[in-house]
């Protein structure tokens, strides 16, 4: 992958956004997080809506988890500026 920090960033922003609405996806399934203690009961597990929002939960996370894998190494100066910044603002 050769791409600028800035393409990458927005990539990541991408990646972000997707996890996020497949989360949001996941948690709007009707009886998710009622069962005791907040635990979502296996009938609702067993749903394939449920199933299929918690495939693409999965898809999502793990592309997420792989890119930030190669972002955060290719990018250590600029994400390390990045922070610095922030801290002095």
């Amino acid at each position: 992958m050769s791409l600028t920090f800035e393409q990458a960033t927005h990539m990541r922003n991408i990646f972000e956004a997707q996890m996020k609405d497949a989360a949001q996806a996941l948690k709007a399934i009707e009886g998710v997080g009622t069962g005791w203690m907040g635990l979502t009961p296996d009938s609702v597990k067993a749903s394939p809506e449920y199933q299929e929002a918690r495939r693409r939960f999965e898809w999502d996370f793990a592309n997420l988890r792989k890119f930030n894998a190669w972002y955060v190494k290719t990018f250590k100066r600029e994400l390390a500026r990045e922070r610095a910044a922030k801290r002095a603002a």
